[in-house]
């Protein structure tokens, strides 16, 4: 282990024995410990602001929400994309229908 580490590990040991007035401080304090254990220390700065923001139920439906109703626009845009193509490939298969010649005119555009 590092220095930090054994200086961190006495210092843990040294607060067990620490009289503690509030009743689930204590608990509290090693629940902590414990967990910071069983995470990846490793993650960046921007995905430990965004798990500890998504943590909470009400950002996280947020979150949902916004996504779910971004993906509906998204789709949208896209169908109304194709209508429009489907439209301009109608209006063109109508021109070459009505005369084929016409695509080497001026009235083409």
């Amino acid at each position: 282990m590092d220095r930090e580490s054994e200086q961190l590990d006495r210092d843990l040991e040294l607060w067990q024995d620490v009289d503690i007035k509030h009743p689930r401080l204590n608990a509290r304090v090693w629940a902590r410990v414990a967990n910071e254990d069983r995470e990846p220390a490793a993650l960046p700065n921007f995905f430990r602001l965004a798990q500890s923001i998504l943590s909470r139920p009400v950002y996280a439906a947020v979150f949902v929400v916004s996504c779910v109703l971004g993906g509906l626009l998204l789709a949208e845009l896209r169908v109304a994309q194709q209508q429009v193509e489907r439209g301009e490939q109608l209006a063109e298969s109508y021109k070459q229908v009505i005369d084929p010649l016409i695509k080497d005119t001026y009235l083409f555009k």
